[in-house]
């Protein structure tokens, strides 16, 4: 009998998504349309986690697979009640939103023409690794993929020197460091870039950097988007 229930409260989670699927859709039609709206939470956040208790990683699992399943029909929309799940589940999981992120706002983004639609995927996507971020602060994965989303995708360099700066505090690979230097000097940040640059010089980046100290002393730009905002010729 003690098995039966578990079950049935199982059954009674799982019957619960798709609540949170037609929530999330209609969330995203009042943004589009400017209208403000609370996303609802999804049920059983709070009872759910112990309902789930001993079924965390197997739930997870299949919530993964169906992820990647309504991608590939391209049922974009699903998606973000199914990372939200996932990452509710999984917290402590860096992949999931890294990936989450990552399929937000480059992904769905790339798959839609409208304007509107990209940009409410291109936030959804840094507002999940921010989540993310709240989760597991004391790492430098998911501060350097919130850094990367704005220096490649949003060219708000801003925001992705915040990030990054963050990011380096902790140990993390060499090209870290070196988009940090590359993100201060689109921020119009040129003395603090000469010093990351400087900071580089002994890691595997070291002739990038060698190379990017020498063209910032002589010409005051080493990186293209720089260069062509300042209106000068590309460094090949």
């Amino acid at each position: 009998m003690k098995n039966k229930n578990w079950v049935n409260l199982f059954i009674a989670v799982l019957l619960y998504i798709p609540v949170g699927f037609l929530q999330v859709h209609i969330d995203y039609r009042r943004k589009l349309e400017d209208l403000e709206a609370r996303l609802m939470l999804m049920p059983g956040q709070v009872a759910g986690s112990l309902v789930l208790s001993g079924f965390r990683g197997v739930a997870a699992d299949l919530l993964w697979l169906n992820i990647e399943e309504l991608w590939h029909q391209g049922h974009t929309y699903k998606l973000l009640p199914m990372f939200e799940s996932v990452a509710w589940l999984q917290p402590r999981y860096i992949t999931v939103w890294a990936v989450g992120g990552w399929h937000m706002a480059y992904n769905i983004y790339a798959s839609t023409q409208d304007q509107k639609e990209k940009k409410y995927w291109y936030e959804q996507g840094a507002a999940f690794l921010k989540k993310g971020i709240a989760y597991n602060p004391e790492q430098y994965d998911l501060y350097f993929e919130l850094g990367w989303t704005y220096y490649n995708k949003g060219e708000d360099f801003a925001n992705a020197v915040k990030y990054l700066e963050k990011a380096v505090k902790f140990p993390c690979p060499d090209y870290v460091k070196s988009l940090l230097a590359h993100a201060y000097e689109n921020n119009d940040q040129v003395d603090k870039a000469v010093e990351q640059w400087t900071r580089v010089l002994n890691t595997g980046f070291e002739s990038v950097a060698k190379r990017a100290l020498k063209v910032i002393r002589e010409e005051g730009a080493f990186t293209p988007t720089r260069r062509r905002r300042l209106g000068m010729g590309m460094e090949d």
